[in-house]
Formats: C-alpha cells, structure tokens, sequence
C-alpha cells in the first residue's frame, strides 16, 4: 500500500478539517492555518502549524505570500517532508487556503522526486460573488504549475441545495484512504504501487469512485453502476465530454468484475488501464483528463458580471456635494493595487537559504 508514503497538508479551515480525518486514520499530516478561531474548532488536532501574526487573511488572497515569507519554519518543514506523495487540500473560495496552496504546492514541485497533488474544494453556484472570484483564480495559479501531478476538483454543492460538507467531507476521505491502502492481489493481474502513483503524478484532473457488494443481499455492483458514480452521481466537478484521459484504474472487489469497455466508453480511450482483484471494495478512478476550464471559467465569469453589476449600482449611492470644502489633492490620491503573485512559491524557497 502506499499510505505510508503520503504526506496530507490542509490550510484553513476547510482543508484542515478534511485533513484532520486524515490524521485520525493515522496519516502524515500537516495542519496550517492563522485563525485562533478556526483552530479552536479542532482542537484536539495534532501537527497544527500557525501563520503568526495573521488571525486569518480578512478575505485577501495576496496576504498569503507575506504571511508565509513571516513564517519561514512553516515553509522549512513542508520543504523537509520525506514523503513520496504530498497532497495539499485547501478551500477554492476561502483566503487562507486559497491564497496558500499555489505557493506550497510551488515548494513541494521543486523536488523532482515528490509527487505533488492538490484537492481543491470548490465553491457551490449560490456562495459569495469573492468566493466564486477566489477559486477561479486559484485554479489558475494550480493549473499554471508545470510540475504539478493530479488535482481533484471537490463540488461543495454536492448532495442537496446547499451542499452537505460533512458527508462530502467524509466521502473523500473513504475513497482516497481505501486507493491509497489497497494491497489485494491475485494471480490475473494487480492495480500494483507503481501504478497508483503514476496516476497520481500525471498531470490534469483526477476523479474517482468507489462501491462495495452487497453482500448480505447477494448483490454486486455492476459496470454501470460504476459508471455512474464516476461521472454522473459523485463530488466532483464534471469530467469534460471530449475523451482525454491518460490513465483508469479498476479494482475488484472480490468475485465481481467491472468491464473495463464501458470505463472506456464513458470517459475516454487511455494510453493505460489498470486492473486488480480481490479488493475489499470496487474502485473506478481515472487520471490526465482535461481540467474542467470550461465550468470553471464560467463561473468566474458568472461571477465578476455580478461583481459589475454590484458595483454600478453603488454608483447610485447618493454623495453629499453641497458643501464647499477644501481638501488637499494629496489627501484624494488613491495608490495603485500591487499584484497579489509577485513572487512564486520556488522564490519563497529560495529565501530559505
């Protein structure tokens, strides 16, 4: 299995609350957050790593950088982790974690022997006009990351009107923990480590789903039913309808069998299938597809239209003209917005010498 060679870190609240059940399956872990608040809320959370100086970002994602520069131990450790798999989980919409993980993601890319992947939890349609903002920028810095290996894409509006975190949460963590622990093997073929960390490591989006057997009902799960929890009915954003796929991974639960062809079917042709049996559960995943651009960008767009709108009509805020008063033009003179990305993440590393 390749649990003992995984390092999970989660920044702000979000990420560290889907990291802490991690933690509590006995994973590596690393929790990173500047809120006393949201820390509270875990407190009996171990490895908690705290952004001093910065009682959260106040909902600016261009704070994270300074904070980070302030905090260089924070930045020595994950540089230092000895794991082979570094996944970061933060929330798209949030400040923290949606400001931090492009830089820490950035560090962990510089060595060439780690591979590096994200989980960024995405906002529901209905949240916040910055929320939506957030997110479509940090999945462009991630995007923007050459070295980058899988990033999973979490829908938040999974499971009903307002999305129900806790059982999106839960369901993550039940099918990463039962990928990255499989060890079954039989005498056909086997979904080997190699394999799973080679998904891991390719770069695009990465989905997956996993069922089991009823088998106090003399039930199994068929083919479609995989299907369809790996494309229609899961926590994902939506698999793009255009074939690519670099890898699909199947494990059998043992005595059933999911024909790899109808995997194909629904999501691609790719350059390599992967298949084990005699799992404890039935696991369908694939790897390098194409990101979700498309959904993305149109909530980003969706997103800054209301921004627009939103800001005209504060432009019909009555303002008091009536009165002649003088005041220095010094006084009006309104500075320019520095850029949030000045610097990379590789460029926070190096700072460390």
């Amino acid at each position: 299995m390749i649990k003992d060679e995984v390092a999970i870190i989660g920044i702000g609240l979000a990420g560290q609350t889907v990291t802490y059940g991690f933690q509590q399956r006995n994973y590596f872990t690393e929790l990173i957050n500047g809120s006393a608040q949201d820390n509270r809320t875990l407190s009996d959370a171990k490895n908690v790593m705290v952004l001093e100086g910065y009682d959260g970002l106040a909902g600016d994602r261009g704070l994270a950088y300074e904070a980070l520069a302030k905090n260089k131990y924070i930045l020595k450790k994950i540089n230092e982790i000895d794991k082979k798999v570094i996944m970061v989980i933060a929330s798209g919409g949030g400040t923290t974690g949606s400001g931090s993980i492009p830089y820490i993601c950035d560090i962990a890319c510089a060595n060439p022997e780690k591979i590096v992947c994200a989980v960024l939890l995405m906002p529901r349609e209905d949240e916040s006009i910055q929320k939506r903002i957030n997110a479509y920028d940090t999945a462009k810095e991630l995007m923007g990351i050459p070295k980058m290996g899988a990033i999973i894409f979490v829908d938040n509006g999974t499971y009903g009107e307002y999305g129900d975190l806790q059982r999106i949460n839960s369901t993550l963590i039940n099918m990463l923990d039962a990928f990255f622990i499989d060890d079954s093997s039989s005498s056909g073929s086997n979904f080997d480590d190699s394999e799973k960390l080679k998904m891991l490591g390719d770069r695009g989006a990465f989905v997956i789903a996993m069922r089991a057997n009823k088998n106090t009902e003399n039930t199994k799960i068929t083919s479609q039913d995989m299907v369809n929890s790996l494309t229609a009915k899961n926590i994902f954003l939506p698999i793009n309808s255009d074939g690519v796929v670099n890898n699909i991974g199947i494990i059998n639960q043992r005595n059933n069998h999911i024909k790899d062809s109808e995997i194909v079917k629904a999501v691609g042709n790719p350059e390599n299938i992967f298949i084990g049996n005699n799992g404890s559960v039935n696991i369908a995943c694939a790897s390098g597809l194409s990101f979700p651009v498309e959904y993305i960008a149109n909530m980003g767009k969706k997103a800054s239209e209301e921004q627009k709108e939103r800001i005209n009509k504060r432009k019909g805020f009555s303002i008091l003209d009536d009165l002649e008063i003088e005041v220095e033009k010094s006084e009006l003179t309104v500075q320019k917005p520095i850029s949030k990305r000045k610097r990379t993440g590789l460029e926070l590393l190096r700072d460390l010498d």
